[in-house]
């Protein structure tokens, strides 16, 4: 057996198609999707990222309202421009560039955010909203990861999903969405620490295991069921042996893995290029909702 490729890539590019056309249908209505995002410092990895998100609004024809604080920013100040941001009527998303400087609270700002502009769905209302089954904003991880077990043909109705992860950007919010009793969910999920005692009792008898714990090919080959869907959201830099280059792999032990599973996602290509793709097509979601449009 070798395991079907799970390409974040071709998803992605997919759904961006399908939000250029939504965009267009929006704009023929007189609505000009815009997302505005929020940046402190000058953080190497986070400016990158804020330029890429800012560089899919281009693409896909959302308008982007970006804005740049010094790194001196204080609270009150943070806190002013997201009120500005959240008055706005011709905002429908708002995200803050994480991580924030150490002088600065993310729970207080990620608060501050009206929870039907928070479209990276941080703030505690949309979380809340998500496990009630509520219409709701989720962080893109998990978003992505649901998107990607569906297009692929892996729905997970009635599957043993097992994830490896409980923070708030993956395992939970993911959980709370794969449990509602709805399409695209209706799963019996199990989450889990990665220093779980016998973690492999419980990652063998997934159907569909999620890993995400940033530790380097962490799952191996006798970890997991024959012909299982494995999703790798862990992203690791190691030495190549042979070149001596250091090179991105996942949590997952990849080369072994692929010829147990039924389907996997590599790293890089998997999860990571829907990321940002997620956070486009749920400002779109915001758009239409304030305009009182089919989503």
């Amino acid at each position: 057996m070798v395991a079907t490729i799970l390409d974040g890539k071709k998803i992605s590019a997919a759904i961006r198609e399908e939000l250029k056309r939504k965009v267009d249908h929006l704009k023929e209505a007189g609505i000009a999707p815009c997302l505005a995002g929020i940046l402190i410092g000058e953080n190497p990895g986070s400016t990158t990222y804020f330029k890429l998100k800012a560089k899919a609004c281009e693409d896909i024809g959302i308008r982007e309202s970006m804005h740049r604080l010094p790194d001196s920013a204080t609270e009150d100040e943070l806190l002013e421009t997201i009120g500005t941001l959240n008055k706005d009527t011709k905002v429908h998303g708002i995200f803050i560039q994480l991580p924030l400087p150490k002088h600065l609270s993310e729970n207080t700002a990620l608060a501050a955010i009206l929870p039907e502009k928070d479209v990276d769905g941080m703030n505690a209302v949309n979380v809340g909203k998500a496990w009630l089954g509520q219409a709701a904003y989720v962080p893109g991880a998990a978003s992505a990861i649901q998107e990607m077990l569906v297009r692929s043909g892996h729905d997970p109705e009635n599957k043993d999903v097992v994830i490896v992860n409980i923070d708030n950007l993956v395992g939970k919010p993911l959980a709370s969405i794969l449990i509602q009793d709805k399409e695209k969910a209706r799963a019996n999920v199990t989450l889990c620490s990665p220093t779980t005692p016998d973690l492999v009792a419980y990652t063998r008898r997934a159907d569909i295991l999620v890993v995400s714990v940033n530790k380097p090919r962490f799952i191996t080959a006798d970890m997991i069921k024959s012909g299982a869907v494995v999703i790798d959201f862990g992203t690791n830099l190691v030495t190549d042996t042979v070149t001596q280059k250091r090179k991105a792999v996942g949590d997952v032990d990849f080369e072994a893995i692929k010829d147990k599973a039924g389907a996997i996602s590599p790293v890089p290509g998997g999860v990571g290029p829907m990321l940002i793709t997620m956070l486009m097509l749920n400002t779109v979601m915001a758009a239409s909702k304030a305009a009182r449009l089919p989503v």
